[in-house]
């Protein structure tokens, strides 16, 4: 009888923590979608961007000592802020105009595009497998979007663009992590964010209903709390062995289109958002591998 109720390993508690953050940040996505049927996609950035800020308060205010809440590269935090907005504006924006599983799909390509920058600024070997990964992944991409055979969809583009961005934030956490500390990170984006998405949020501006404000403030709670699960997960365990979970955020996210919207995928939407779902997991485990390697004495 004892067993049954025996604590949890790391690695187990890391796969319901990463399965977790995934179902969480599917379901924000969907409210997202949803709330865009009363809101612009802009101010509901700057509401999620708000409502965010207030939850990572108590992380940011936690313990007596703030001097690791010193910035040493300001500059390189302003950039993120600004790309990081343009991102989160762009990524609402596709996901109020285009299927939801379609929209994800593409957005999966963020590590291909990371790949890419990551060879020429800051001059990483990327191998041949890399490489070709990445290749496919885009090939996943011309399937989907179907460039000459259909309309590119302004929210296609605009999904391609939050992917990019995402790529550009990843690489400026890398260097910033060098000499800043995370919950200086964690600071100066969540303020950034708030600030920039409030800008263009102000020219779109409408008064909410309190249905919508329950519906963006449940956006804001479920992609804080996801992330925070995501980090713990990676924390517990390494990192390849849960990044291939992510994956799962493409089904259910397709479901959640089917269930809330009537979002049927066709044959070669579905063809295409598996080969870039497949290919940002091989390329994300395969970094993370790496960056276990280089750390190893």
């Amino acid at each position: 009888m004892s067993n049954r109720f025996a604590p949890l390993s790391p690695a187990v508690l890391a796969i319901i923590l990463m399965l977790g953050a995934v179902a969480l940040f599917s379901a924000g996505h969907g409210l997202v979608r949803y709330a865009s049927t009363e809101l612009h996609p802009f101010q509901i950035s700057f509401l999620r961007s708000f409502f965010g800020l207030l939850f990572v308060l108590p992380l940011i205010l936690k313990g007596p000592d703030y001097s690791d809440l010193k910035i040493k590269l300001p500059k390189l935090h302003l950039i993120r802020g600004v790309t990081s907005s343009i991102a989160t504006l762009a990524w609402f924006t596709a996901v109020a105009t285009m299927p939801l599983g379609e929209a994800v799909a593409l957005n999966f390509t963020a590590p291909l595009f990371a790949t890419i920058l990551a060879a020429i600024f800051l001059h990483e070997v990327v191998r041949a497998k890399r490489w070709a990964a990445t290749l496919v992944g885009f090939m996943g991409v011309l399937i989907v979007i179907r460039p000459g055979v259909e309309t590119i969809q302004l929210g296609a583009l605009l999904s391609l663009g939050s992917a990019m961005m995402i790529s550009v934030n990843v690489l400026l956490i890398r260097v910033m992590a060098q000499v800043d500390s995370a919950r200086a990170i964690v600071t100066s984006f969540n303020l950034f964010l708030t600030i920039f998405t409030l800008i263009p949020a102000i020219f779109v501006w409408q008064n909410p209903s309190l249905s919508m404000i329950a519906v963006t403030f449940g956006i804001g709670a479920l992609t804080t709390l996801a992330h925070l699960m995501l980090t713990s997960s990676m924390r517990i365990a390494e990192a390849s062995a849960v990044i291939p979970l992510d994956f799962v955020r493409l089904p259910i996210s397709a479901l959640i289109g089917f269930i809330w919207f009537m979002e049927v995928p066709d044959g070669w939407t579905i063809i295409g958002a598996l080969i870039i779902g497949v290919s940002a997991v091989y390329i994300a485990r395969n970094e993370a591998m790496a960056g276990k390697i280089r750390k190893s004495p």
